[in-house]
C-alpha cells in the first residue's frame, strides 16, 4: 500500500474534512476519494463516515490511526535518514585493506575524511592480511570497499590506483649487499628465504611462476614486520613491496630485482556501490593523496 495513503488518512483525521486535508496534501477533492476508497478496499475495511460536522472515523479507522501513524512517522525518519547519509551526516563506511596499505596509506586517507566528513563512521579490517580474505570480506558484505591487488572476482568493480615494485631485501652485512646492479632470481635462490605465511604470499608465488623462481624457504612468518626483522638479523633474505619499505625505518639492504617485478594496488567496490555518496567521497580523497605516498600512479 503507498504510504501516500497513511498520510492522507491522517490530515482526514486531522481536519475532520476531506476536502481540507486534499488541499493540504496537493490533492484534487477526487482523487483523495478515490485514494481513500482503494485503501479501504485493500484493508477490506469502513475507515471514514460523513457526519454532519464532517468527515469522521469509524471505530475501526479509529482502532487503526495509531498504527499508521508509527509506520508513517517510521517512513518519515527512515528518509530524513537517507537524506543525512547521501548528505554524508550519517553512516558509517567499512573499508579492508592488506597490511602494507592499512599501514602506510590510510592513516592519511583516513584522517583527510575524517576532516571533511566527522559524522560517518569508519571502520577498518584487515582480516588475515590475504587479498582471499579481503576479496571474501567484500562480497559477503562485511565491508563496503577494499584496498587490494588482482581481484579474482568479476563481480567487482576494481580500478588500479598505483605500481608497488618488489625488492629483495638482504641482511646488513650480507655479500650481495654490495653488489652493483639488481639482484637476479637464481641469485636469491641460494640463499635462504623468509617466506610470508600462507595466504600473505600471493606477490611472491606470482614471481615464483612469472620467472621460474623457486626459494629455499628456511622460514615462515605472519607480516612484513617480521620479515623485516628477521632479515636484520642475518637470518635470510626476503621479497618486500616499496610501500612498506620506504616507509620505515630499518637496517636491512634493498637491492632491485631482475625485471624490475611490482605489484598493482587498486581499489575495488561491490557492484553499482562505486556510486555511493560515501564510497565516491573516500575513491576521491584517495587519488588526492596519492602522490603524497611515493609511488607511481597509475590510470
Amino acid at each position: 500500500m503507498e504510504i501516500n495513503k497513511y498520510r492522507l488518512f491522517l490530515k482526514i483525521a486531522e481536519f475532520n474534512n476531506i476536502t481540507s486535508a486534499a488541499k493540504a496534501m496537493d490533492y484534487t477533492q477526487s482523487a483523495a476519494s478515490y485514494a481513500i476508497s482503494s485503501m479501504e478496499n485493500e484493508l477490506g475495511l469502513k475507515l471514514l463516515q460523513r457526519t454532519n460536522s464532517g468527515t469522521q472515523l469509524t471505530a475501526d479507522g479509529n482502532i487503526l490511526l495509531p498504527c499508521i501513524r508509527e509506520v508513517v512517522e517510521k517512513d518519515d525518519r527512515v528518509r530524513d535518514l537517507v537524506k543525512s547519509i547521501n548528505s554524508m551526516n550519517a553512516g558509517d563506511l567499512k573499508i579492508g585493506a592488506f597490511t602494507s596499505a592499512a599501514m602506510v596509506c590510510l592513516p592519511r586517507i583516513i584522517s583527510r575524511f575524517h576532516e571533511q566528513y566527522p559524522d560517518i563512521k569508519v571502520e577498518i579490517f584487515s582480516g588475515s592480511g590475504s587479498y582471499n580474505d579481503l576479496e571474501y570480506a567484500l562480497l559477503t558484505g562485511l565491508v563496503d570497499c577494499i584496498f587490494i591487488c588482482n581481484p579474482l572476482s568479476a563481480d567487482l568493480n576494481y580500478i588500479d590506483l598505483f605500481r608497488d615494485p618488489l625488492h629483495a631485501v638482504l641482511p646488513p652485512n650480507h655479500p650481495l649487499a654490495h653488489q652493483s646492479g639488481p639482484i637476479t632470481f637464481r641469485q636469491l635462490e641460494k640463499i635462504p628465504f623468509l617466506m610470508p605465511k600462507e595466504g600473505n604470499n600471493t606477490d611472491i608465488m606470482h614471481l615464483c611462476d612469472q620467472f621460474n623462481f623457486h626459494p629455499r624457504v628456511a622460514f615462515t612468518l605472519p607480516d612484513d614486520f617480521s620479515l623485516l626483522a628477521m632479515t636484520e638479523n642475518g637470518l635470510g633474505c626476503t621479497i618486500l613491496p616499496n610501500l612498506i619499505l620506504s616507509n620505515y625505518k630499518h637496517n636491512a639492504v634493498i637491492k632491485e630485482i631482475e625485471s624490475h617485478p611490482y605489484r598493482k594496488v587498486g581499489f575495488a567496490s561491490r557492484g553499482k556501490e562505486t556510486t555511493q555518496p560515501r564510497i565516491k567521497a573516500l575513491l576521491s580523497i584517495t587519488h588526492s593523496l596519492l602522490s603524497s605516498f611515493g609511488v607511481e600512479i597509475l590510470g
